[in-house]
C-alpha cells in the first residue's frame, strides 16, 4: 500500500471513529469527573446488534481493531507532543511512541490536517497545534462552570423544592451540563447530564437563545427542525423568535408544557466576564400554576442564581445610565 493511500486509510478511519465517540460528564457531582463514552451519542442496546455470518464478523473485527489501533496510535503520539517542553523531531517522537517513522510521519500529517498538530519547517519540528489549545480552553471553561455553578444550583434546588439544571447549547440544541434534585421528590424530571433536547420547546433552549444577535437568531432558527411534542410546543420560526425577544426584554424564559405536558420551566441566562451568553440555568415545575405566586418567587430566585453565576464567572452588570 503506498503512502498516500494508507495516510487516506487512517485518517478516514479516525474520523469514522472520531465521529461515532462523544464525550460526555460522567457524574453531576461538584467534583470534575473524567468523561465516559457513549457509542453514537447514546447508550447502545444489544439488542440493536444483528446477528452476523463467522465471516462478516470476522471482517468486522478486523476493521474495528484496525480503527481502534489507529485512534490508540494518534492519541499516543498527540499526548507525546503535549508533554513535550520544546517541539520534537519526527525521529524523537516515533522513538518516544515505539512506532516506525513512516507511520509516525503518516499520523503526524493526519493530525495536522485538522489542527491538532503542527510542523515548523525552519527546525522540522512537530508540536501541538491550535486545535488542542481550543480544546484545552473549551474543557477548562466548562469545568469551571460546572463548579462555580454547583453549589448556586443546590441552594436554589433546596429554596424551591424543584429540579435544578445546568445546560449550554451544542449544535443548536441543549445540552444539559448538571442537575440538581430535590432528595424527596417523588416524580422526578427525566433528563441526563450529557442528553440534549430542543432549543425551541424548552426555556433553556430559549435563554440561550437570547445571546445571539438577530442574524445569528434567524439562521439558528431556520435551521431548526420543530416537531410538536404537545399541544403547547411551538412549531413556526415566527413564534420562537417573537418569544426569544419578548425573554431577552424581560430577562428569563418559560416553558409553558411545550415539551412535557405535565412539567412548566423558567430560565435564565448566564453569562461570561465578556457579557456573552454561555450557558442558562432552569427551574422545572410539575403541576404548578405558571401565573401564581409561587412560580413568580421561582423565577425571580432564578434570576438571582444566574446572576450570582455570571458575577462568579467575571461578569459585572454595566451601571445604569445617567
Amino acid at each position: 500500500m503506498g503512502e498516500k493511500a494508507a495516510q487516506e486509510r487512517a485518517r478516514q478511519a479516525r474520523q469514522q471513529v472520531a465521529q461515532s465517540i462523544v464525550a460526555l460528564p460522567a457524574a453531576t457531582g461538584g467534583d470534575f469527573a473524567w468523561p465516559r463514552l457513549v457509542i453514537g451519542a447514546r447508550q447502545v442496546s444489544a439488542s440493536e446488534f444483528r446477528p452476523l455470518t463467522q465471516s462478516a464478523e470476522k471482517q468486522s473485527g478486523n476493521e474495528l481493531y484496525s480503527s481502534i489501533q489507529v485512534v490508540h496510535r494518534s492519541l499516543r503520539v498527540l499526548e507525546t507532543l503535549a508533554g513535550a517542553e520544546t517541539p520534537l523531531s519526527l525521529t524523537t517522537v516515533a522513538e518516544r511512541v515505539s512506532l516506525h517513522r513512516s507511520t509516525t510521519l503518516r499520523i503526524l500529517r493526519t493530525l495536522a490536517e485538522d489542527g491538532y498538530a503542527a510542523f515548523q519547517a525552519k527546525t522540522k519540528s512537530w508540536t501541538v497545534g491550535p486545535a488542542v489549545l481550543r480544546l484545552q480552553a473549551g474543557a477548562r471553561a466548562s469545568t469551571d462552570l460546572r463548579q462555580v455553578a454547583r453549589p448556586v444550583m443546590q441552594a436554589l434546588s433546596q429554596a424551591v423544592g424543584e429540579t435544578v439544571q445546568l445546560a449550554t447549547m451544542v449544535d443548536a440544541e441543549v445540552c444539559y451540563l448538571d442537575k440538581v434534585e430535590p432528595p424527596d421528590q417523588e416524580i422526578r424530571v427525566l433528563s441526563e447530564v450529557g442528553s440534549r433536547r430542543p432549543l425551541y420547546c424548552t426555556a433553556l433552549g430559549k435563554a440561550l437563545l437570547t445571546g445571539l444577535d438577530e442574524q445569528a437568531l434567524a439562521q439558528t432558527v431556520a435551521g431548526l427542525r420543530f416537531e410538536r411534542h404537545t399541544d403547547q410546543t411551538i412549531t413556526d420560526p415566527e413564534t420562537l423568535i417573537r418569544e426569544v425577544a419578548e425573554a431577552r426584554q424581560r430577562g428569563y424564559s418559560l416553558d409553558r408544557r411545550e415539551y412535557n405536558r405535565a412539567i412548566q420551566c423558567s430560565a435564565a441566562p448566564i453569562r461570561d466576564a465578556g457579557g456573552n451568553i454561555v450557558a442558562a440555568i432552569s427551574v422545572s415545575t410539575i403541576g404548578l400554576d405558571i401565573a401564581g405566586e409561587t412560580f413568580a418567587d421561582i423565577i425571580a430566585r432564578n434570576l438571582a442564581a444566574a446572576d450570582e453565576i455570571s458575577r462568579a464567572m467575571g461578569w459585572h452588570a454595566p451601571l445604569p445610565s445617567a
